[in-house]
């Protein structure tokens, strides 16, 4: 299995939505982050709306009585389940990139060669951008990232049992205060190119 597939983890405003469209356009592949919501809420008959509560989060046991926590969790596993089994058949059909949802983990359990990615940034930089992109208050943005990112950890850690967003995890690590996206782009594109030859 010579393909190569491109997982792209990322916190919360740090621009890894956008770099992973850049990627998939220059390098012709299918790009896959929402679009997981839709695909997994087909593959599961469910509502699109129960796959967006669930969507790289963990359900927290303490808000619910006993008998909803088990419900919940339930959900939330069969939610995983969903997304993990669309990434793999997603990657039967072509290399692509995907953003979040474990991605990473799914293909190399699955047997492919895969280019894992972490974009990073402070936290005051990825804020101001929230605010720009969204047009929400400061304090809005401020709680919106830090519950992202706390969810994001959250739920990689416990799927993946590895820890979230440490560098040493991933293949290439990128901080876009510090690295411009034109750069990080050639740079992901020359070691995708260098995977694919090995």
């Amino acid at each position: 299995m010579n393909r190569v597939m491109i997982t792209i983890g990322r916190q919360f405003g740090s621009g890894g939505h956008k770099i992973g469209e850049y990627l998939s356009n220059r390098l012709g592949m299918s790009y896959y982050d929402n679009e997981l919501i839709l695909l997994a809420a087909q593959r599961g008959d469910l509502k699109v709306e129960h796959i967006q509560e669930m969507d790289e989060m963990i359900q927290n046991p303490f808000l619910y009585e006993k008998q909803d926590a088990v419900v919940e969790d339930t959900l939330e596993e069969t939610v995983f389940e969903l997304q993990q089994e669309v990434i793999r058949q997603l990657a039967e059909k072509e290399s692509a990139v995907f953003v979040g949802r474990c991605a990473d983990e799914a293909l190399r359990k699955a047997g492919y060669k895969v280019l894992s990615i972490f974009i990073s940034a402070p936290l005051k930089q990825r804020i101001a951008r929230t605010c720009r992109v969204q047009g929400i208050s400061q304090e809005e943005c401020e709680a919106l990232t830090e519950r992202k990112d706390s969810s994001r950890k959250a739920y990689y850690e416990k799927h993946t049992g590895r820890t979230w967003g440490v560098p040493e995890n991933y293949d290439l690590f990128y901080d876009t205060s510090k690295n411009d996206i034109s750069y990080i782009i050639v740079d992901i594109i020359k070691k995708y190119k260098e995977m694919i030859s090995e």
